[in-house]
């Protein structure tokens, strides 16, 4: 049903109809397919095309793939009948009442789990899909994740159902048990996070000193049950989903039972006993085969209409099946050769998905009132809102509005994202079609013209005088033109002009057309109120609709709107406030779990285009929440991208719509770490040789003034996996106490704890740490971490005297050395010795520094970094390949193709796991990322679409090869020659960094000087 926008104000202006809901699932669970559903239910799109048309997947890239890329939200609108609360009669009245609906589809795949935060950052609920079949995966447990993070309160829908009668062909019975043990296995997940939180609050607890008995939360609202109604089990593809309430209410007359309780025992061990006409448990069951309820009453007969209809194909059967639905029927649809087309139309009129799914958001899932209530405490809390030391007042004005949603306070909005749309896109760019009333009263009012003999005979403009006509005549045509000269510049063609648009959860107040307001930018900190905030005028408010926008001239708190106005130098996200009151920074809080790994450098192949290319990144920069686009000192401009298909989907915005040029990309940038290990002795052999063996293992001295006078000495050793794990974990607490103001690395695992120590609890959870793994150092003796002084390499000062300033505050004599010091040390951490890449787990000992008159000033920066590049190499150097944690899930006949792939790769098979009642594997792996460019393509291709990988970034390995080895031994002599001729492939890939970044590498230019080449002409 459309709506007027007379009806949509009133729907706007009352925050208890409105639900904001998001759609969560793994990739390829039917989200899109689920919102075409809902969408066909307001007349949006045929009732025949939903699950086909993928109506919310506008880009041509996504129809083309059958995934989604990106977010997109419609509105719809859904009334059902309420109790009257005025009214005292039994049974009470019920009344209509209408509801809007805010729904937002997000993707499934890894690539764009950016879009997912900030689709659920919109939203109060979210409706969480899980394939029948695939069960849990990867992906379902990160949206799980996100929705618990965002304190979203969830419903269930258990897809592709159809799945278990036509591919797995299980009997009902055995269905029941499957789907109680999917449901099991769903909240297991939430179990997970609930312990996790509750041992986090009793250790706060704990630490507070507080006296009496811990209370835990209740968590009998957490977790999934079909007979509480937050269960939904469903069929997108087909049309059909059902609650166990809907099948309560249809047998509770049948069998005598109040519905009540019916519900409660519709799903569970639970019999009907046909001699007593009651339900029984299990214990009564007395050695009878009896059916559960849910079987009997539900999945037999969803079981019987797919038999009769698409499995036997039985006409009889389905027409007593129709009948006793009472159900109409078109006898061309009855008698029609296409199956699927009549099983769609008994589901769709006998349990249509549509309607559970909105009626269970109504009834489960909260109104924008109660669910800020609950959610913006620990919000503000976050973001350190209301601050003590500001306006008190006029903040604790902004935080009740937000509390209680209203529209009578200062303005406080979410600005989410930010999509670029085609100029011509815009409601007030399009033609408006006329009504047929309009175009009957055009026609008329034309004829009524002619019949009054009237005609528009004069001219539109004055002709010109004719011997004006004849002079300019006989000027062109002596004119002489010249040919026109074609630059670079000249063939270019401006793409369609584009406009950002907004996505906009609006908190408190209201936001009007032609309004003025600030946006506080993510780095917006109340201290500094002049920076990082811009002043926007909103030009257009609009509701969005999937691929279509309608204008509206207010939003009230409650609602998502899209704004515009916010060209110019807006970047990502942010919050929109009144000038006046400010307000919370909401962008502050991190949402993304999506780290940027794959870099590419890009050009334009038309040099003279370079601004074209900066203005096109400038957009994508904008409209993308998770690619980063940076500048390098060299001159290049470089985007980070999530993975292989978000890189894709980049550069094809940036070609056709961005920049409108050609653009030439340079092969995947892929980070690495450099590390040591110690010498690996083969039995019965010798260790390496030392640089210096009087001196020992890394250690390297400097004679800087005078020959035979030792000014510095320092060493160098690995750093313990515990220790690396631990500063890498709580790099964000190293980056605060170090007074760093962003910890933020693209090339960093996402699994870093964002939870800041304080300055006692890291310094003793490292000393115990550092005492486990027998370290030869303290924690008081620590100077510095690098790189960026937030890293996983250490600097140590094992002076016996201190000579520099120690990190944890244990002040000594200061040495007049000590800028220097950490000036190398940051230097030679952040670019290895073997091709310029950031050392990770080293150790850097500083031993003596013997420079009595000072000396050495200025001087020693580049002897350090020198020094510990040489104590670096001493040891057995590593190169650590940033790799993917990869799950595939795939079927028994491709399982060994997918182990060729993977092992191909260079990759390991870490676990492999069959899940209990499908004949589906899932397998883990780990890949390198730089052998995995290509991997889901082949994949694929190998398998014929059966297996589907999902990678995701997973921090660095030390990959065991030594770049320079070479072969000593006499066996490996013997095996394989002098030239080794087995490729170093750790070699390799140095070789390759280096050549990249245009420094020395050893590579033959003629291989054979004896023999002269011959060339063909």
């Amino acid at each position: 049903m459309s709506l007027s926008p007379l009806q949509l104000r009133k729907l706007q202006s009352d925050p208890s109809a409105i639900r904001n809901i998001c759609i969560l699932a793994h990739v390829d669970h039917g989200k899109t397919s689920l919102s075409d559903c809902l969408l066909a239910s307001n007349g949006i799109i045929s009732q025949k095309m939903a699950g086909k048309l993928r109506y919310l997947d506008s880009r041509p890239d996504e129809q083309e793939r059958g995934i989604t890329m990106e977010s997109s939200a419609i509105s719809l609108h859904f009334r059902t009948f309420r109790r009257d609360p005025s009214s005292s009669e039994e049974p009470p009245k019920m009344v209509p009442k209408d509801f809007l609906i805010n729904l937002v589809d997000s993707p499934g795949h890894i690539d764009f789990s950016s879009e997912v935060s900030t689709a659920s950052r919109l939203c109060d609920g979210a409706v969480v899909l899980v394939d029948a079949v695939e069960g849990v995966c990867s992906q379902t447990v990160t949206v799980l994740r996100q929705a618990w993070m965002e304190q979203l309160k969830p419903i269930l829908v258990i897809n592709k159902i159809d799945r278990l009668v036509e591919e797995l062909q299980l009997t009902p019975a055995e269905a029941f048990t499957h789907l109680k043990k999917l449901i099991e296995g769903v909240n297991v997940v939430l179990g997970g996070f609930y312990a996790s939180n509750r041992m986090a609050a009793d250790l706060e607890w704990r630490e507070s000193g507080k006296t009496g008995t811990f209370e835990d939360e209740d968590d009998s609202e957490l977790y999934f049950s079909p007979e509480k109604n937050n269960v939904i089990f469903a069929s997108a593809i087909d049309g059909w989903g059902f609650t166990v309430a809907q099948f309560a209410a249809i047998y509770a007359a049948k069998l005598g039972m109040k519905r009540e309780n019916l519900q409660k025992c519709l799903w569970g061990d639970f019999y009907f006993d046909p001699k007593t006409k009651s339900v029984i448990t299990s214990k009564g069951l007395k050695g009878r085969n009896l059916k559960p309820l849910f079987v009997q009453l539900v999945l037999d007969n969803i079981w019987a209409v797919y038999h009769c209809t698409v499995i036997e194909r039985d006409a009889e059967k389905s027409a007593k099946i129709i009948k006793a639905l009472e159900l109409k029927i078109a006898p061309r649809d009855l008698n029609s050769k296409d199956a699927r087309n009549l099983l769609t139309n008994i589901f769709q009129q006998w349990v249509p998905l549509s309607v559970s799914v909105l009626h269970s958001v109504v009834d489960k899932l909260p109104d924008p009132i109660s669910a800020q209530g609950k959610r913006m405490p620990a919000i503000l809390k976050s973001v350190g809102y209301p601050d003590k030391e500001g306006n008190l007042e006029n903040e604790e004005a902004v935080s009740e509005g937000m509390l209680t949603c209203s529209t009578k306070a200062p303005l406080v909005a979410y600005i989410s994202k930010v999509v670029s749309i085609p100029e011509s896109d815009l409601p007030k760019n399009q033609k408006v079609m006329k009504s047929i009333d309009q175009l009957r009263e055009q026609s008329r009012l034309a004829r009524e013209k002619i019949e009054r003999g009237e005609t528009d005979d004069s001219p539109a403009v004055e002709a010109a005088p004719k011997d004006e006509v004849d002079d300019l005549t006989a000027a062109y045509s002596s004119y002489d033109y010249e040919e026109d000269f074609e630059i670079g510049e000249s063939s270019y063609v401006p793409p369609p002009p584009e406009v950002l648009i907004g996505f906009v959860r609006v908190y408190s107040g209201v936001i009007r057309t032609g309004q003025k307001a600030m946006v506080l930018g993510p780095k917006y900190n109340p201290s500094e109120p002049t920076k990082h905030v811009i002043e926007v005028e909103i030009t257009d408010l609009y509701l969005l609709m999937g691929r279509e926008l309608v204008t509206i001239d207010h939003a009230p708190a409650g609602g998502i709107v899209g704004i515009g106005g916010l060209d110019g130098e807006f970047l990502k996200s942010g919050t929109l406030v009144s000038d006046q009151f400010r307000g919370p920074n909401l962008a502050a809080v991190e949402g993304s779990m999506t780290t940027p790994i794959v870099r590419v450098a890009l050009e334009p192949e038309d040099p003279t285009q370079m601004s074209h290319l900066e203005e096109g990144l400038k957009l994508l920069n904008q409209s993308d929440p998770c690619v980063q686009v940076h500048l390098q000192e060299t001159g290049e401009h470089v985007i980070s991208c999530a993975g292989e298909l978000h890189l894709e989907r980049c550069l094809k915005d940036l070609t056709e719509r961005f920049a409108g040029i050609e653009i030439q990309a340079s092969e995947p940038i892929v980070p690495y770490r450099e590390s040591i290990v110690a010498h690996q002795v083969a039995p019965g052999g010798e260790p390496a040789p030392m640089r210096d063996a009087e001196l020992g293992r890394g250690v390297v001295a400097l004679e800087l003034e005078e020959e035979g006078h030792v000014d510095l000495k320092m060493h160098v050793t690995p750093l313990p996996q515990a220790v690396v794990a631990f500063l890498i974990f709580n790099r964000a607490s190293v980056a605060s106490l170090a007074g760093v103001k962003s910890a933020e690395d693209e090339t960093e695992d996402s699994s870093v704890n964002q939870n800041i120590l304080s300055k006692e609890d890291f310094k003793s959870e490292l000393t115990k740490i550092l005492e486990e793994e027998k370290c030869a150092f303290t924690a008081d003796q620590i100077v510095a971490f690098g790189p960026k002084r937030v890293g996983s390499n250490i600097l140590i000062d094992n002076s016996e005297s201190g000579l520099l300033r120690r990190f944890f505050g244990a002040t000594s004599n200061v040495s007049f050395h000590q800028d220097a010091i950490l000036t190398g040390f940051q230097l030679a951490t952040q670019s290895g010795p073997l091709c310029n890449e950031p050392m990770q787990g080293v150790a850097v000992y500083l031993d003596l520094i013997d420079d009595p008159n000072d000396d050495l000033a200025g001087k020693l920066i580049s002897p350090f970094q020198k020094a510990i590049y040489t104590a670096f190499l001493d040891w057995s150097p590593r190169l650590m390949l940033a790799t993917y944690s990869c799950e595939i899930q795939a079927s028994t006949e491709v399982l060994g193709k997918v182990y060729s792939v993977v092992t191909r790769r260079k990759g390991k098979i870490v676990s492999e796991e069959m899940k209990e009642g499908t004949p589906f594997f899932t397998i883990s792996a780990t890949i390198p990322v730089v052998e995995a460019f290509g991997f889901a393509e082949e994949i694929r291709k190998r398998t014929s679409g059966a297996a589907q990988p999902q990678l995701i970034f997973a921090g660095y390995e030390i990959f065991d090869m030594d770049p320079f080895w070479v072969p000593t031994t006499e066996e490996e002599l013997e095996e394989l020659g002098e030239t080794a001729d087995r490729e170093n492939v750790a070699r390799r890939y140095v070789d390759n960094v280096r050549a990249r970044k245009g420094l020395y590498v050893e590579k033959k230019l003629v291989d054979g000087a004896n023999r002269q080449r011959n060339l063909k002409k």
